[in-house]
C-alpha cells in the first residue's frame, strides 16, 4: 500500500455534542523551557519535587485540545516518542535525551472530530479509537517515523497501515502485550464490555470474542496474573472499571470469557479506572465522580487481589487536593496520576494493606484552582526509560517533565517503610535526619573529640583548632566515608581531614584496630561561641547521608588566664561526659612544662 506523506494541512471536521462535558477553552501558552523547582515553582507552575522540561502548546500541534497520551520507544534506536490524542488526531513528537520535542506529524482522525480518543502501542504499532461515529481502531506503524525528516516536520500521514471495522466507535483501548491482544471497551459491540481483538499480526487484527457480561467497560487491564491467587495464576485476567463496580474476568478462552466477580463498594459515584501494582496483590481505582458528589478531597481506591474471587477495599488516600482524578499508572512502588485541575500527582506505595500512600511529587498544570472540573491534566505516560514522563493537559498542551523521586528519603516521604508503626524523621528513631535514605537501617556514625586531645580544654581564639574524630565500628565503615561531601556545623565548613598524606586521610585512634577519620575544625572559620554546644559533622557513607554530633564545651582565654593562676602549671579538670556518653572537650589541662611522660600518665584513656 502507498504511504502519502505531505507538509501538515488542517481541515474543519464536523463536531460532537457531547463533547461538551469538557470544560474550559484553549489557552493559547508561549513555549516553555527547562526550569527546575525552585521554592515550589517552575516557571510559574506549582510544583514538588518535579521540574518542567519543556511545553508544547497545544495551538501547535494544529488543534484545540489534547486527550490522551501513550509512548513509543524504537528498538532499533532506543529514541523516545509521545503519541498525544488531538481533537481532530493523533500527533508523533520525538523526544531527545535533553527531553527537547520535535514534532515530526499527525495522523487525522479516520471520521469526526472528538474529544475523547484513546491509543495504546503493540509491536512497533500505535493503535488508536475515538468516540467518534465510524472510526474503527486506526493501525499506525511508527516505524515510519524513522524517515522523517525534522527538517520538513510536522508532515500529514494522511493513511493509516490499517483500520479495523469490527467496531465504530469505543471510549478506550486495551492492550496485553504479553499476549498479543487489544480489548475495545465501551464500544457499541459486545455490549460496550469487553471487544477482543487478535493483534498478533499487529496490520492484521481480527475479531477473537466478546465480554459483555457486566455490560459497560469504561477502562480495563488486562494481564497474564501472577497475583497471590494461585487459583488464576498465569491465566489472562481483566480488571474492568465498570462505572459502579470493579468486575474481573478470565479471558483466557477468548471464545468462553468467564466473569470472576462483580465487586461494589462504598462511596462509588463512577467507576473510572485503576492500575495493578507490578506484583498484582492490590488494584489502584480512581473514581471519576464522587470529588464532585461529595465535595471532598481527591480519593484513590486502595483494592486487595489476594483473593480474585472476593477483592475488597483496603483504605482510601485522601490527596492534599479537592481536583477529580482522572488515569493512574503504577512504576515500581510509585503510582503517576493525571488529576485534572492539580496536575500530576506522584504518590509513593507503602502499607497498601492498610491502604498506605504518600504524595512525594507534583506538578500542577493549573496552578489558580484545584476545582473538582473537567478541565486540566488528562493523562500521564511514565515509562520511559530515560525518566522523562509526558502529561497532557486538555486546554494547554504536552508537558515533557523530570520527576525527582531518588531525591526523596524514606525519613521524609510520609510512609511507614520499616514497619513499625512510625514514620519519617521526628517520629521514627532509626532516622537521623529527614534526608535519611532508610528507615530500617541506621548507620550508628559517632562524632567524637579526638582521644589524643580529649585531655585538653579549648580555649576560644583566632588560631584555637578543634579536635575531633570519626570512629570506625562493627557497623560502620569510614573507608565508605566519602570525604569529600564532609561538612561541618554549624558554619557549614569543610573540615581539614588529618594525616591523610601519610595513611589515607584514616588512622586508628584508640587502637582497637580499626580505622578513624580524624578532622580539625579551626573555631573562628566555625564561628563557635564560648559556652556548651553541639557541633556536628555531615557527610554521605556508601552513598547515603548521615549526620554524628558531639557536645563541647568552649572556654574564654580569661577562664583559661585565671585557671592557670590559681592551679599552676599542674591544673587538672576531671573529664566531662554529656548525656550521650560522648567525651566533652571540657577534659583535662595539662601545661607544657610536665613532662611526656606525666602526661601520659596522667591523661584519662577516653575509648571512642
Amino acid at each position: 500500500m502507498a504511504l502519502l506523506i505531505t507538509s501538515i494541512t488542517c481541515f474543519p471536521l464536523l463536531s460532537l455534542a457531547h463533547d461538551q462535558e469538557i470544560e474550559g477553552e484553549t489557552e493559547d501558552l508561549p513555549p516553555s523551557q527547562h526550569a527546575p523547582c525552585v521554592e515550589g515553582t517552575s516557571s510559574g507552575y506549582l510544583c514538588s519535587n518535579m521540574e518542567l522540561v519543556h511545553f508544547v502548546p497545544v495551538r501547535s500541534l494544529n488543534s484545540t485540545s489534547t486527550n490522551d497520551i501513550w509512548g513509543w520507544t524504537d528498538p532499533l534506536t532506543g529514541e523516545e516518542y509521545a503519541i498525544v490524542g488531538l481533537r481532530n488526531g493523533t500527533a508523533f513528537i520525538h523526544i531527545n535525551e535533553f527531553g527537547h520535542p520535535t514534532y515530526l506529524g499527525r495522523l487525522p482522525t479516520n471520521s469526526f472530530q472528538s474529544s475523547w480518543r484513546d491509543i495504546k502501542v503493540y509491536d512497533n504499532h500505535a493503535y488508536i479509537v475515538s468516540e467518534a461515529p465510524r472510526h474503527g481502531m486506526q493501525v499506525f506503524d511508527l516505524t515510519r517515523l524513522r524517515a522523517v525528516d525534522p527538517a520538513n516536520a510536522p508532515v500529514t500521514f494522511f493513511l493509516s497501515n490499517f483500520v479495523y471495522q469490527g467496531i465504530g466507535s469505543a471510549h478506550n483501548v486495551v492492550i496485553n502485550e504479553d499476549t498479543g491482544f487489544a480489548y475495545a471497551v465501551g464500544a457499541g459491540s459486545c455490549s460496550g464490555g469487553l471487544h477482543m481483538i487478535d493483534i498478533e499480526i499487529p496490520a492484521r487484527p481480527q475479531f477473537a470474542g466478546c465480554f459483555g457480561q457486566d455490560r459497560y467497560t469504561h477502562d480495563a487491564q488486562c494481564v497474564i496474573y501472577h497475583g497471590p491467587d494461585a487459583d488464576y495464576q498465569g491465566r489472562e485476567i481483566c480488571f474492568n472499571s465498570n462505572e459502579d463496580t470493579v468486575t474481573i474476568a478470565d479471558v483466557t478462552d477468548k471464545a468462553a470469557p468467564v466473569m470472576i466477580v462483580r465487586a461494589p463498594y462504598f462511596g462509588s459515584a463512577y467507576t473510572h479506572q485503576g492500575w495493578l501494582t507490578e506484583d498484582h496483590a492490590h488494584f489502584l481505582l480512581d473514581d471519576e465522580l464522587d470529588e464532585r458528589r461529595s465535595a471532598g478531597n481527591t480519593r484513590t481506591f486502595v483494592w486487595d487481589m489476594s483473593d480474585l474471587d472476593a477483592p475488597f477495599v483496603t483504605g482510601v488516600h485522601r490527596g492534599a487536593t479537592t481536583s477529580i482524578d482522572h488515569n493512574q499508572y503504577v512504576l515500581g512502588n510509585h503510582v503517576f496520576q493525571a488529576n485534572y485541575r492539580s496536575g500530576i500527582r506522584v504518590l509513593r506505595l507503602g502499607d497498601l494493606s492498610e491502604g498506605e500512600l504518600a504524595e512525594v511529587a507534583y506538578f500542577d498544570t493549573t496552578p489558580s484552582d484545584d476545582l473538582p472540573a473537567f478541565s486540566g491534566t488528562w493523562s500521564v505516560y511514565p515509562y520511559f526509560k530515560s525518566g522523562y514522563i509526558v502529561a497532557t493537559d486538555i486546554n494547554r498542551g504536552l508537558y515533557i517533565l523530570w520527576p525527582r523521586l531518588d531525591a526523596i528519603s524514606e525519613c521524609s516521604d510520609g510512609i511507614d517503610n520499616d514497619g513499625d508503626g512510625q514514620r519519617d524523621f521526628g517520629e521514627d528513631p532509626t532516622c537521623w535526619g529527614p534526608n535519611a535514605r532508610s528507615e530500617s537501617e541506621r548507620f550508628d556514625v559517632q562524632l567524637t573529640i579526638d582521644p589524643r586531645r580529649a585531655h585538653r580544654k579549648l580555649f576560644a581564639g583566632r588560631r584555637a583548632r578543634l579536635y575531633l574524630a570519626i570512629p570506625g565500628s562493627d557497623t560502620v565503615d569510614v573507608e565508605k566515608i566519602d570525604l569529600e561531601s564532609l561538612r561541618f556545623h554549624p558554619g557549614d565548613i569543610t573540615p581539614k581531614i588529618r594525616n591523610h598524606k601519610k595513611s589515607r586521610h584514616l588512622k586508628d585512634l584508640n587502637d582497637d584496630q580499626r580505622p578513624d577519620v580524624p578532622l580539625r575544625i579551626r573555631l573562628d572559620k566555625a564561628a563557635l561561641e564560648e559556652g556548651v554546644q553541639d557541633v556536628c559533622v555531615s557527610g554521605l557513607l556508601a552513598g547515603d547521608p548521615f549526620e554524628a554530633c558531639v557536645t563541647v564545651e568552649i572556654f574564654s582565654k580569661r577562664h583559661h588566664r585565671r585557671a592557670k593562676r590559681r592551679n599552676g602549671k599542674n591544673f587538672v579538670a576531671k573529664p566531662s561526659i554529656n548525656a550521650a556518653g560522648a567525651v566533652t572537650a571540657n577534659a583535662v589541662q595539662n601545661m607544657k612544662s610536665r613532662s611526656k611522660a606525666e602526661k601520659n600518665q596522667n591523661a584519662p584513656d577516653h575509648p571512642l
